[in-house]
């Protein structure tokens, strides 16, 4: 049995100071450093889990080695950040090889291809179902001895079997495919589209439903997500495990007369699980994608 080791004071390689550049993030550096993290972890603890981003698959097993996941831990401990010097430079070249991976011209929408839809039908577990359906919609009435009103509807019932939208696709959770009449007017488009998105994302809290503001990056700033994940993690992997009370000392050392446990437990480990969660970096990606799109 291995006895767990309780870390009673702050670790002697952590300072942070050395988190303080993320006071001043953008969309894109907080996407890169939580994704970072988030890939480096799983490639530890789950080394055959691929992540995909976009409906792209973004980590092969062979990606990343798990050597190199510990080397980056063990950098994380003195070096948490990017380096701020050539930080922009490597994000936005980064961050465009995300984009133009899957060959995409937008961050949130895009049309679909030939490739992907044909794909579907190798993602679905009815697809030799689909196959012998397609055939006989697409097939005349060969039996004489069907009824010409029962053989279409047949073919009434295959079409409304399929009527429903994709769902159930492990690539494609997350996304949403719409079919668009471009023959009807922009306003009509438009006005559908957002009755269409509101009641979509009424029936589901999943997905992010506002855009990121500076406001939200100073809150995860000044909240300490990025040493509080960096702490508990990496004590995690060596074993340990850090209370709420000392977490709070090294966290907010300056803070007097709060009950920083009590902060810790109920306000930056509930704020530090939803930041580290795909969603939140898909949604980190798609809008650091688009703000880079207007200013190239």
């Amino acid at each position: 049995m291995v006895t767990m080791k309780t870390w009673k004071t702050a670790p002697t390689w952590f300072n942070l100071d050395n988190y303080s550049d993320s006071a001043n993030f953008t969309s894109k550096e907080w996407a890169y450093e939580i994704d970072r993290r988030i890939t480096s972890f799983l490639d530890i603890t789950e080394p055959n889990k691929p992540i995909s981003f976009l409906g792209v698959t973004s980590r092969n097993i062979n990606d990343i080695p798990t050597k190199q996941a510990y080397k980056f831990f063990d950098h994380l401990k003195n070096y948490p950040l990017i380096n701020k010097n050539s930080r922009n430079t490597i994000l936005d070249r980064f961050i465009t090889l995300r984009a133009t991976k899957g060959g995409r011209k937008f961050a949130s929408i895009e049309e679909l291809s030939e490739f992907q839809a044909y794909s579907f039908l190798f993602d679905s577990d009815r697809k030799k179902e689909i196959e012998k359906d397609y055939l006989f919609i697409h097939s005349p009435r060969i039996n004489e001895s069907i009824d010409q009103d029962d053989h279409v509807e047949q073919k009434i019932k295959i079409v409304h079997k399929y009527s429903q939208p994709i769902a159930d696709l492990q690539k494609w959770v997350g996304t949403k495919f719409l079919e668009i009449n471009l023959d009807a007017s922009n306003e009509l488009i438009l006005e559908e589209f957002k009755d269409w998105l509101v009641q979509t994302r009424s029936n589901s809290n999943e997905g992010i439903k506002r855009r990121f503001s500076s406001a939200d990056f100073e809150d995860w700033s000044s909240s300490r997500l990025l040493p509080y994940w960096d702490l508990t993690t990496i004590a995690t992997m060596e074993n340990s495990i850090i209370p709420f009370h000392v977490l709070g000392k090294i966290l907010f050392p300056d803070e007097y007369e709060v009950d920083l446990a009590e902060r810790i437990r109920k306000i930056t480990k509930k704020k530090c699980q939803y930041l580290f969660t795909h969603k939140v970096v898909v949604a980190l990606y798609a809008q650091s994608q688009h703000d880079l799109s207007k200013t190239t």
